[in-house]
């Protein structure tokens, strides 16, 4: 058995309300969801250490070396998946490979936390929940992702579509050409839709998870500052 002190990101998903799926519905949904995982192993490789893999009925599992690529492909797998929803745990931590190349032949601190924090986003019916070994991290990061999913919750299909679009092309006006409305309507359904702050939101935690420690191969405890994260 194979156990490094370099710190992983694993996220284990699961399709939220597959249980109340009919059969042929649940056999497309799984479809749908094998697609969205091809292409993910494909476009983030470089960040892959294992890839992402259906473990057992609805769920799926990936190991990572990077907490900003992780958030990336949690983004990333909601868009490509729309309109079915997914529930997210993200865990930070050690890994025990023991041999194996899939994350399901693995185990470890970062695992577990994984998998309680994606029990914990079933229990409270939230997307994504983060556990780390850090409280005042996990505090933080799920604060602001509570408040991202609260602000979602109202959009409609319309909504998510400005706002991936403008994400996509990031002008009102190239928005507008594909929806044959005026820029300024773009503008103000985003605005409604608090769609910008969203946006401002992933850039920000995108930045804040770029100062995480993964890299560097650390294991031990954190201290958040006001400048970042740092080791001791």
């Amino acid at each position: 058995m194979e156990s490094e002190d370099k710190l992983y990101v694993v996220i284990i998903g699961d399709v939220s309300g597959s249980k109340q799926l009919s059969g042929r519905n649940r056999y497309q949904t799984q479809l749908f969801m094998k697609s969205a995982i091809v292409q993910i192993n494909e476009e983030f490789h470089q960040y892959i250490e294992a890839p992402f893999t259906i473990t057992k009925g609805d769920e799926f599992q990936g190991l990572l070396t990077d907490l900003e690529a992780a958030f990336r492909i949690v983004l990333a797998l909601e868009k490509l998946t729309f309109p079915t929803r997914l529930r997210f745990g993200i865990g930070v931590g050690t890994v025990y490979k023991m041999g194996g190349r899939l994350p399901i032949e693995m185990d470890g601190p970062a695992f577990h936390r994984a998998n309680a924090a994606l029990n914990y986003a079933k229990k409270k019916k939230i997307t994504y929940f983060l556990k780390t070994q850090e409280p005042s991290l996990d505090m933080l990061v799920n604060t602001i992702f509570h408040l991202m999913a609260a602000i979602k919750q109202r959009w409609n299909e319309r909504h998510y579509r400005l706002f991936w679009r403008y994400k996509d092309l990031g002008t009102y006006r190239e928005v507008a050409v594909l929806e044959n409305i005026s820029p300024q309507a773009v503008c103000d359904a985003l605005k409604t839709a608090r769609a910008l702050n969203v946006k401002s939101a992933e850039e920000s935690l995108m930045e804040y998870f770029r100062t995480f420690p993964i890299a560097a191969g650390y294991s031990g405890e954190m201290l958040l500052e006001s400048g970042g994260v740092k080791l001791r």
